[in-house]
């Protein structure tokens, strides 16, 4: 038998071995970027320190939570010199709970930011499209507006308890309240906090239009009603079931924005064809089908697919195909006039932006919470000759970085 080849491991550069730091160690920093975690990070002798309510330009005095090979973590002590964008913070967990990114920033400059946030990924890319930017459309509701919410369940003063894992610390923090959940889920929250026994994790769904709610799991002697397969959630007119593991948009609201937006700007039209890939339990699908000839629905989820199907019963010129985008996408025999993408996180396959250029739908609609691979996305499509006629940052997730973003494309045929 021959030697057996020693494995080779690539060890990292350890940056803040060498300075000896210690838990609790103070430190003097000045914010100068923000992480893609929306985290404010400075700089200790080149060693990026990242704090949690942080702004860039402010001065702050930290103590040293835990200490990372490349990085450290640090928490806020005081405020040396405070930024003009810092407001006062409204939630008691905030700090411990990392939910919310940007509570203690002002709600105009975090608007400000997201568009920065798009316009600097378009950047990255090499795409001089900046001035089809246009301002970030604010959230009716800035606190109480999302409809789903995931809590770990943890064991505090012999009494197991609802919370989230703080995702810098990695420590796990109690609630018994949150102010970006709606208000049916925090109604929700409290029925069941004195019934956690033996769980772990827990998933509420609510509606504050139907008060429709769902629990998962099941729980057992209890008054409140758990473990139901569905929910009901409004659009505009629309009533949607969405099951426990399907997918569905949690600011309703500014759904409605979006589909306000792309109706105003003249996109629909009576003898087009449409396909709505990646199209979940249906929303989209079932908002343009009275404004075209025909939509298409495409899902790779079984449950999504049988949701869709639930929620376009009212509609005739509605069909799903479910299967991944990329494998079903050439099925459709027709001509495509508009293609709506709104894709996993990830973004696009590469398999997909083929498939489109062989297909050359007359418009695209893009539709992205990750503005890294929206600009990757745009950028494939603007090789594929498609022309970006406007971009729009949506205000989906307020007082966090995350942003919803909508790009209209049109083919170009010169």
């Amino acid at each position: 038998m021959g030697k057996r080849r020693k494995k080779k491991f690539y060890v990292g550069p350890n940056l803040t071995a060498e300075h000896n730091f210690h838990i609790g160690q103070q430190l003097r920093i000045k914010i100068e970027k923000y992480e893609s975690n929306g985290v404010g990070t400075g700089f200790y002798n080149k060693i990026p320190v990242l704090v949690f309510n942080s702004i860039i330009g402010e001065e702050i005095e930290i103590s040293i939570e835990k200490i990372y090979p490349e990085k450290i973590i640090g928490k806020n002590l005081e405020i040396t010199k405070a930024s003009e964008k810092r407001t006062k913070v409204v939630c008691k967990f905030f700090g411990s709970c990392t939910g919310c990114q940007w509570l203690h920033i002002n709600y105009p400059d975090q608007l400000n930011m997201k568009k920065e946030v798009v316009i600097n990924e378009l950047n990255k890319n090499h795409l001089s499209i900046n001035n089809l930017v246009k301002n970030t459309i604010p959230s009716e509701k800035k606190f109480y507006y999302r409809n789903h919410a995931r809590f770990t369940v943890r064991e505090k003063d012999s009494r197991e308890e609802m919370g989230f894992v703080n995702f810098l610390n990695r420590e796990w923090t109690p609630i018994n309240h949150c102010k970006i959940m709606n208000k049916t889920i925090n109604q929700q929250m409290d029925l069941l906090r004195n019934n956690l026994a033996d769980k772990t994790q827990v998933s509420i769904r609510g509606s504050d239009s139907t008060n429709s709610y769902l629990i998962q799991p099941k729980f057992e002697n209890i008054e409140v009603e758990t473990g139901q397969k569905y929910y009901e959630e409004r659009i505009f007119d629309n009533i949607y079931q969405v099951a426990s593991p399907s997918f569905f948009q949690v600011n309703i609201l500014q759904v409605e924005k979006i589909f306000t937006e792309l109706f105003d700007s003249g996109v629909f039209f009576k003898n087009q064809i449409a396909v709505d890939a990646y199209c979940g339990v249906g929303t989209f699908t079932c908002l343009i089908s009275p404004y075209v000839k025909k939509v298409y629905g495409i899902e790779e989820s079984a449950s999504a697919v049988l949701d869709a199907k639930e929620n376009s019963k009212n509609y005739t010129n509605i069909e799903y195909l479910q299967g991944k985008t990329e494998d079903v996408l050439l099925d459709i025999d027709e001509s495509i006039d508009l293609l709506l993408l709104d894709p996993p996180r990830v973004g696009c396959e590469d398999k997909v932006i083929r498939i489109i250029d062989k297909i050359k739908p007359k418009n695209i609609l893009l539709i992205s919470c990750s503005p890294e691979n929206f600009a990757k996305d745009i950028a494939k499509l603007i090789d594929i000759s498609y022309e970006v006629q406007k971009i729009i940052p949506f205000d989906m997730f307020p007082q966090t970085h995350h942003v919803e973003i909508l790009g209209l494309l049109e083919l170009n045929y010169e």
